[in-house]
């Protein structure tokens, strides 16, 4: 008894000490957005959150950038690749889970085979796509090419393989049709699977700095990642700044992640279902 007394202190100490370190980045974040560069320039620099506080780094963000502007684009085009993810792998996955076609394992064996593919060998070929049918440098055209749907037809195959068949045929003698077994039977039990590829795809759409650089060149178009490191690559000597602007970029992102944490832990488990 007492062993495991010991055991539970030290997991609840180690538990306590990760928190602390991965929570540590944002605690200097937002602290630091609301103090003076000569408070961040100090050895060790100024971080008590109760002296020393200034609203000026938040005034010079909001009058010197578009992070509205920023924000909105970067919210269209992660909330249109999470709808056009979603439906890909909803339909996908029905038929990969509920039906019996030729070749049904080799088309499913290449579409998980895509996600074997790391992302940066997959750059020129995209764009180079993308440019031959006039995609680049635009809202519609960023959308299409960030969807990524072999992960979100893995996890909705997986989770609607354990829905019984039974439940589907039966409603099936009762005269339902393929799409209204589809819409009423099958997505609303499918919703935390669904729910957890939404965020998914919305939070990776959002993060994808690297191609939405490449895609966009127009500056009315300029999602959150982009016009934050330009922003702080003109203001390199003010690190108050650049925490001000990363923190405002962050909040939209964090009140999602708190109000939808169960659809996260859903997703994880999510894999495990035996099809």
């Amino acid at each position: 008894m007492k062993t495991k007394k010991i055991g539970k202190w030290v997991s609840f100490t180690l538990l306590i000490l990760l928190i602390l370190v991965f929570l540590f980045p944002y605690y200097v974040m937002i602290t630091g957005a609301f103090k003076s560069q000569m408070a961040l320039q100090l050895i060790p620099p100024d971080l008590n959150p109760f002296r020393n506080l200034t609203g000026k780094n938040a005034a010079y963000v909001w009058q010197k950038t578009e992070i509205l502007l920023w924000l909105a684009n970067s919210t269209a085009v992660s909330l249109g690749t999470a709808i056009i993810t979603v439906f890909i792998g909803a339909t996908a996955g029905y038929a990969f889970a509920k039906k019996r076609f030729r070749g049904q394992e080799l088309i499913f064996a290449l579409v998980i085979a895509t996600m074997l593919l790391p992302r940066q060998m997959l750059l020129i070929p995209n764009y180079l796509v993308a440019m031959k049918l006039h995609l680049t440098n635009s809202r519609i055209g960023l959308i299409l090419t960030t969807v990524s749907p072999a992960f979100g037809v893995f996890l909705c195959r997986q989770f609607m393989g354990s829905i019984p068949t039974e439940l589907l045929e039966a409603a099936e003698i009762d005269g339902c049709g393929e799409i209204r077994r589809f819409i009423g039977i099958v997505l609303p039990m499918a919703l935390p699977a669904l729910g957890a590829l939404g965020i998914f795809s919305f939070f990776s759409a959002w993060n994808d700095y690297l191609w939405q650089l490449i895609m966009i060149a127009d500056k009315g178009l300029r999602t959150t990642p982009i016009g934050i490191a330009l922003f702080s690559q003109g203001q390199i000597t003010n690190t108050g700044y650049q925490l001000m602007a990363a923190m405002i970029a962050t909040l939209p992102m964090l009140i999602i992640f708190l109000s939808c944490q169960k659809f996260f832990v859903k997703g994880i488990t999510i894999g495990g279902v035996k099809g």
